[in-house]
């Protein structure tokens, strides 16, 4: 007997979503790859651009990340000499007169930026329906990149589980030991969903009103921003492995102290605060089940419509009933 899933809806959601790092993948290396229940590969070529393609050859099957090599822009199986450009169109075979004009290796719709590397998934396979977002700050000269080794995270759950903290503001007195958080106001238009939350922060010269402003694209991306208390942006990706497994990670864009140029001790606050309350999560997140119909308190609405707003990332088939 089938072990029943988890979440009524696909392990899978469509959206963009954060595959690598652009400091992972070298000119001239491929990089392996597993997301979405798929071995993939991500390489990048002679002009610089980032490739992900499906890993196994359609010729024989050979895994192209073990032993493939990468030539001008395209990249070469290393069982028979194969060989596929970006696109994932099979170019030359060298012991035949010419290519094979149906073999070919699936292309993903890939973007670098920010620098991060992320592709578009669907389950039909079909192109982009909305661009990824900009990131100003990323361009900025009074931000630096900052995304350590320590602040990714594999774990048992679902992007739509992890980004519905975003609008149960409840839960950060409870677990992250945070009350300061006042009135919520939502908003959406298609793949975005924003929740402003007004927050008291305690310094030491006494309390500063701001917000917390987090901006979700689909069901990959959380863009978050500090208002009140100096400048900051985080970014968060999911990214589903395969089965309930998902990669988190957090990328900073901490300020910079205009006179030394450092990281602002600010900056680097928000960053550790960050990574210890996801750290403080994860555990919840991986124990609990999908309430469908959950029985809400007064002043939750956010999270009924957080979900309602969720499921343009399924399609119908990719939704069953509880």
């Amino acid at each position: 007997m089938p072990e029943p899933q988890r979440f009524p809806f696909s392990n899978h959601p469509k959206g963009w979503f954060q595959v690598a790092y652009g400091r992972d993948v070298a000119p001239g290396e491929i990089v392996s790859l597993h997301y979405f229940g798929q071995q993939l590969i991500c390489y990048r070529g002679e002009s610089g651009t980032a490739h992900v393609l499906n890993a196994y050859c359609p010729h024989l099957g050979a895994d192209i990340a073990v032993g493939g090599q990468v030539s001008e822009d395209c990249v070469i199986c290393p069982f028979h000499g194969w060989r596929f450009n970006g696109d994932g169109a099979n170019v030359e075979i060298p012991y035949a007169k010419g290519p094979n004009r149906i073999a070919k290796l699936t292309a993903w719709p890939t973007v670098e930026r920010a620098g991060m590397i992320f592709v578009w998934h669907s389950e039909d396979g079909g192109e982009p329906e909305w661009e990824l977002p900009k990131i100003p700050e990323a361009d900025d000269a009074a931000f630096e990149f900052y995304a350590p080794e320590e602040a990714r995270w594999i774990f048992r759950s679902h992007p739509q589980e992890v980004f519905e903290n975003t609008v149960d503001i409840a839960h950060f007195a409870t677990v992250h030991g945070v009350s300061a958080f006042g009135d919520l106001d939502v908003e959406h238009d298609g793949p975005n969903f924003r929740a402003v939350a007004e927050v008291n922060f305690e310094t030491p010269r006494g309390p500063v009103n701001g917000a917390v402003d987090s901006e979700l694209f689909g069901m990959g991306i959380d863009v978050v921003r500090h208002r009140g208390l100096g400048q900051s942006c985080t970014v968060l990706t999911v990214t589903p492995i395969d089965g309930e497994l998902v990669d988190a990670r957090y990328t900073f864009f901490v300020s910079l102290d205009p006179e030394t140029g450092e990281k602002t001790r600010l900056g680097m606050g928000f960053a550790r605060d960050f990574c210890k309350q996801i750290e403080q999560d994860i555990p919840i997140w991986e124990a609990k089940i999908y309430r469908d119909k959950p029985a809400l308190a007064r002043g939750e609405r956010a999270i009924t419509e957080f979900r309602n707003w969720a499921l343009q990332s399924y399609s119908s088939a990719e939704t069953v009933s509880s």
